[in-house]
């Protein structure tokens, strides 16, 4: 039996951590409905959900190193499995909250602990197996509103949707309990992991996963918007953004198989110019049917492995700590979430929706500069 079958279950894990982190954006209409709540009030699950994923990052990282990363990607589905079904059977705004918190400290653990098990499991090209496996991030995130409008159109509820996750998620949790991950032998103490601090490299490389994140998460929340204040639809200009999506996807699983063969410092640099051109062309040149989407997409292609090349290099150059590794990666990733969006509509709210926008190209050059000093540390070494 060939040894790729073994990438199946790691590619149902990151096809659930999709569902569970984008599929919320379509169900809280439906729940504030449902509960009749105010926005502002409903607009919590997005905070219990973000704290609890974003915070399990680095204790999952943690934990990984100093206990077994197959217990804690087990126990990751099993808390997410937990928040799934809570959400499914639970009739209660508050406990809802709490299923929601719940689901994202799952995906956290799950998240953190994917990557240096794969790693461990196809030694020979991490960079071109992460780099495959996470293009089905993609696939989950695009498929969570399609399927949860499949099911809304044939009179199902939001609590279905997440049944039908929940499903999904006990058989992948299942199949990751047959003894197919390597057992790790943990030998270090909390003080060897803190050590990982004292390298330049390793801030430089959370510095650029934060700015990357800032860009990317910046151009998603707003340029719907943006689109909008040049005369468009809000339904045209979702359909742009979802170029660049796809544009992500098909770059994970076509630029995958050249990562290892350039060399990972190279790729993620490659990679932001070619994202600092087509950000830039996307907002230089007049909106067009063509233009946008053409342009968004290969924004999307060139940025696509960016996130899993900076897992790999992180991993394979932190082997004894490669949990904390991937842990700082994502969480370094989910600060850049979080912070610049929010940043971005404070710039809108005083100037206008292009402004913010044109700090999306200034985020991506900050990222590059950063990467510029992370090779040059590493030639230092």
């Amino acid at each position: 039996m060939s040894k790729n079958v073994l990438l199946l279950p790691f590619i149902l894990g990151l096809i659930v951590i999709g569902f569970g982190l984008t599929g919320i954006g379509s169900v809280v209409p439906e729940i504030a409905t449902q509960f009749h709540v105010s926005p502002g009030v409903i607009g919590q699950v997005f905070v219990f959900h973000g704290l609890g994923y974003f915070l399990s990052l680095m204790l999952a990282g943690f934990l990984g190193d100093l206990i077994q990363k197959g217990l804690i990607l087990r126990l990751g589905l099993l808390i997410s499995l937990i928040g799934f079904a809570g959400l499914a059977f639970l009739s209660h705004v508050t406990l809802n909250m709490f299923a929601f918190m719940a689901m994202g400290v799952g995906l956290g653990f799950l998240d953190c602990m994917i990557n240096p098990i794969v790693i461990s499991i196809f030694t020979r090209t991490p960079g071109t197996i992460l780099s495959f496996i996470h293009a089905f991030y993609g696939f989950g995130s695009l498929s969570a509103p399609r399927l949860y409008a499949f099911l809304s159109e044939r009179g199902f509820l939001w609590q279905d949707f997440y049944k039908l996750v929940a499903v999904i998620t006990a058989v992948v949790l299942v199949i990751f309990l047959f003894p197919f991950i390597p057992k790790s032998k943990p030998s270090l103490g909390f003080r060897d992991i803190l050590t990982l601090f004292r390298y330049r490299a390793f801030w430089y490389l959370g510095a650029a996963s934060m700015l990357y994140a800032g860009g990317v998460m910046t151009l998603n929340g707003w340029i719907v918007s943006f689109f909008q204040e040049k005369g468009l639809p809000v339904t045209t200009g979702a359909v742009y953004l979802s170029f660049f999506w796809l544009g992500l996807m098909a770059g994970r699983l076509l630029l995958s198989r050249i990562v290892d063969r350039i060399g990972y410092l190279r790729m993620i640099q490659l990679n932001t110019i070619g994202g600092i051109v087509f950000v830039s062309l996307t907002l230089l040149f007049p909106t067009s049917g063509v233009l946008a989407p053409t342009f968004l997409f290969l924004a999307g292609f060139t940025l696509s492995t960016i996130i899993p090349t900076s897992l790999a290099y992180s991993v394979v150059n932190y082997p004894k700590t490669s949990s904390t590794a991937s842990g700082w990666v994502l969480s370094t990733n989910g600060v850049g979430m979080l912070i610049f969006p929010w940043l971005g509509g404070i710039i809108a709210s005083f100037t206008s929706f292009r402004v913010t926008l044109s700090t999306v190209p200034v985020l991506l050059t900050a990222m590059f500069l950063f990467q510029l000093l992370l090779a040059r540390e590493v030639k230092k070494q």
